[in-house]
């Protein structure tokens, strides 16, 4: 099912052009990863997709239906974007903070404490922080508040999950579990995630949108990424080595 579909997209940042004719299409089952250079406009294209950016030309279409015909309460269980840095500005707990995503499903009922608490216990669980679930956010290391961010987004369980560097402040084995784990969600949703580790987006993604100065390369992970393509995109060399895959 297509969950997504862009049409003619282009996005500025104050003078400069990030994004350019970008025509793409996202189907449920699909994990994506966007890659490219800094300031290619990876987070700008997540934040433009998830509203919080404007766009200057084209269109985004989600379930075959312009994202201006659609409501922002519907709006609220059909995409959600979980941002790179997450700024807490007064004290809750690891549980209260994951329950809140629930809202998109709750909001014209009654919440049910018991059924809730079971979604908030699960999503913990799969991101290895039930044992935090008392814990302040305020207290928790960037990695672990990531991961709280990630449950929070399992919670509100949307057609389109769309990240920004999920993996960025994760030792090695917990990028490789944050992956494996955007991976098996990707079975019943759509995933975006924007990623600097090309060997990492090799490994998991089925499917890569690479952005390079004007022009993009979107397809699947094995006729997107080889080094030709990679060294038109980055300025620099690879070869066959370069692409090893990490180990799991």
């Amino acid at each position: 099912m297509l969950a997504l579909e862009v049409k003619n997209l282009s996005l500025k940042l104050g003078h400069r052009r990030l994004v350019t004719g970008l025509n793409w299409q996202v189907r449920q089952g699909e994990f994506w990863c966007v890659l490219g250079r800094n300031g290619a406009g990876k987070s700008t294209l997540l934040h433009a997709l998830s509203g919080l950016q404007s766009i200057d030309d084209g269109s985004v279409w989600m379930m075959g239906r312009s994202v201006e015909d659609i409501t922002l309460f519907e709006l609220a269980r059909l995409r959600s974007l979980m941002p790179q840095e997450i700024v807490d500005r007064f004290n809750a707990s690891v549980g209260d903070t994951v329950a809140i995503a629930r809202a998109p499903w709750r909001l014209g009922s009654s919440w049910s404490d018991d059924n809730d608490l079971l979604y908030v216990k699960a999503a913990l669980q799969r991101v290895g922080m039930l044992d935090r679930m008392d814990d302040d956010v305020m207290q928790l290391s960037g990695g672990e508040r990531q991961r709280v961010a990630f449950a929070a987004m399992l919670v509100q369980n949307p057609t389109l999950m769309l990240l920004d560097e999920p993996s960025s402040h994760q030792d090695i084995a917990q990028q490789l579990v944050m992956m494996r784990l955007m991976q098996e969600l990707a079975e019943d949703h759509a995933v975006i995630a924007s990623c600097h580790d090309i060997n990492l987006a090799a490994r998991f993604a089925s499917h890569v949108l690479l952005l390079g100065e004007g022009f993009y390369y979107a397809g699947s992970t094995e006729e997107v990424l080889n080094p030709d393509v990679l060294s038109r995109v980055y300025g620099c060399d690879f070869d066959d080595k370069a692409m090893s895959i990490i180990a799991v």
